[in-house]
């Protein structure tokens, strides 16, 4: 069997641990289905975000402090990449910033998503990654998350995890419940649900 030796988006942890599938539809498959309607709320409540930036308090950072939307960040030693919603950094130091539209606690596939944005960004920036930050909802729940040492390990398992799955042309064992079945936009490709 090859290995996948290209570098994954980071998004794609997050839908991996969703659902394994739907990185490999992606990746093996090269396929995309149509934008649902969620993506695209999704999409609209991150750009009503965009406006309150400037008036976030980060006390984690000293000025002078820059603030980058839709930052680019990449790690070759973890063969990842992708844009993080939001970093605010000064010469020394920096904070890695999600959103997410729902309201809920973070979810373990959110908290890996952000991990890996922060391992990425300390890579990219060359500057410690000082609080990674979940905002959820309307951004008034701010949940910190830990990029313990523990954590570097269990993400690096999932990428190991993941690298398998997409070097394999066998659509790969999915354990999602039907409702995560029913609100996935590849359901009627699975062809076993």
């Amino acid at each position: 069997m090859e290995f996948f030796d290209e570098s994954i988006p980071i998004s794609h942890i997050r839908q991996y641990l969703f659902c394994p599938r739907i990185p490999w539809f992606k990746h093996v498959m090269s396929f995309e289905p149509p934008e649902q309607g969620w993506v695209t709320q999704g999409k609209r409540w991150h750009q009503s975000q965009n406006p309150r930036h400037k008036r976030r308090l980060h006390h984690d950072i000293e000025s002078p402090r820059e603030c980058i939307i839709d930052a680019y960040v990449k790690s070759s030693t973890l063969g990842i990449h992708g844009l993080v919603d939001e970093i605010v950094m000064n010469a020394e130091k920096c904070v890695v910033i999600e959103y997410k539209v729902d309201k809920g606690k973070p979810t373990l596939a959110q908290k890996y998503q952000l991990i890996a944005y922060s391992l990425a960004a300390e890579e990219t920036y060359q500057r410690d990654v000082v609080a990674a930050i979940l905002l959820k909802g309307s951004a008034n729940k701010q949940y910190r998350i830990s990029v313990s040492n523990t954590e570097k390990i269990n993400l690096i398992n999932v990428l190991a995890s993941m690298r398998k799955v997409l070097s394999c042309q066998r659509v790969p064992f999915s354990s999602a419940s039907e409702a995560k079945c029913a609100q996935c936009e590849y359901l009627r490709y699975c062809n076993d649900r």
